[in-house]
């Protein structure tokens, strides 16, 4: 069977590949400057034998792997960057760098590709078509994913995209949601303007702090008044600057708010809105406003054929993608609604394609994005295996 001769592969490339992990791990870099990483995944592809390009958007690399027989074009996608966080973990191969940390389990996300392209690419009698292996600078800052695409990775576009990333729930669970699983991340910024005079002639000017908290105010009723509750959506009002003396009436104020969604139909009633009450509620006290729209990370979409056709791939193989893992988990598969409002840059891959993504559970005594995050290591088997088995079968 495919899936005992890819599990038979990844028990005997793990050493290698948890080597690769470690010296990732402890030489973290972040977003855009990842060019050990890129350059450690250049190595082990020319040792694997694998022809690559350097993408646009450096320092992304882009490999393909053709079965030599006529098929669909699968892409597969893993991120590189880590976070400006100072590790606290006791690891013998804890970050090197000072200040900056894999405390997203980027290094994992890497290392897993290497390996399934590394399966593959030895396997390439066992199926059809092409294998677009994305490794990705720039996932936590600064959308690398969108500019990748900009660069026109997708201008030949693939049949499908996957994508994976650990989390730190029980392990040895999948997250397979259907449909919107991560939101719209955008900002407002807005400049309110009134006009400064001494605080003792009041009448005589327009008070911009007062305009502004106005406004602030009535931001915080557009999710609970203008969007529908079953929209999941947020709206944060993060920053507010303003005024240079106590006895001086402000003549502009900046606030900066942060806005979620789960859809794009109340990610734009959300950006509606935001300017009408600004705009009314300036005007109306006299003054006025400027309003900047940033656009951020697009919500990941989960293709529902896609979607499941992984979720009863899983399921058909369960056993042996487990075994010599560890017992297979009563619910293995969270699927349905698994919709959170965290930011992913894979959504701009899913937008252009039809995507799965899939979460991961590799335990760790610590959730993401802390100083002690790590995840338990055996289950990066898991995750090469399930990507491997679900490139094969989706090419076959």
């Amino acid at each position: 069977m495919l899936i005992e001769k890819i599990a038979k592969l990844s028990d005997a490339l793990e050493k290698h590949y948890l080597e690769v992990r470690h010296d990732l791990h402890a030489h973290p870099e972040l977003s855009y400057k990842e060019f050990r990483t890129s350059q450690k995944v250049q190595d082990e592809l020319r040792r694997m034998g694998i022809p690559f390009v350097l993408s646009p958007v450096k320092p992304g690399v882009i490999a393909t792997i053709d079965s030599g027989k006529p098929g669909k074009l699968l892409l597969l996608r893993a991120d590189m960057d880590a976070l400006p966080i100072q590790e606290t973990t006791d690891l013998p191969y804890a970050s090197q760098c000072d200040g900056v940390m894999h405390a997203c389990g980027h290094d994992v996300h890497t290392t897993n590709l290497l390996a399934v392209c590394d399966i593959l690419n030895r396997t390439k009698d066992q199926w059809k078509g092409r294998v677009r292996a994305v490794f990705q600078p720039a996932e936590e800052n600064g959308g690398g994913g969108r500019e990748m695409i900009k660069a026109g990775l997708m201008e030949e576009k693939p049949d499908a995209c996957m994508g994976m990333h650990v989390g730190v729930w029980t392990p040895g669970v999948f997250s397979i949601g259907e449909g919107y699983v991560s939101a719209y991340s955008d900002a407002e910024y807005i400049t309110v303007h009134g006009k400064a005079v001494h605080s003792s002639k009041p009448e005589k000017g327009v008070d911009a702090v007062l305009i502004a908290a106005s406004i602030v105010v009535a931001l915080n009723t557009i999710c609970s008044r203008n969007i529908s509750p079953m929209a999941q959506s947020t709206l944060n009002v993060g920053t507010i600057h303003g005024g240079t003396a106590v006895n001086v009436v402000t003549d502009k104020v900046e606030i900066g708010a942060m806005l979620r969604n789960a859809d794009p139909d109340s990610r734009e009633n959300m950006f509606q809105k935001i300017e009408q009450i600004s705009r009314g509620i300036a005007e109306g006290m006299g003054g006025s406003v400027d309003l900047r729209r940033h656009y951020g990370y697009s919500s990941v979409y989960n293709d529902p054929g896609v979607t499941h056709f992984a979720i009863e791939t899983i399921r058909k193989n369960q056993e042996a993608l487990y075994q010599g893992i560890g017992d297979v988990p009563e619910e293995n598969i969270l699927t349905g609604n698994q919709m959170q409002l965290g930011a992913e840059d894979f959504g701009f891959y899913s937008h252009e394609a039809p995507s799965c993504f899939i979460k991961v559970g590799t335990g760790g005594p610590s959730l993401n994005h802390t100083p002690t995050f790590q995840v338990e290591e055996k289950y990066i088997k898991l995750m090469t295996r399930t990507m491997a088995l679900l490139a094969e079968e989706f090419l076959q």
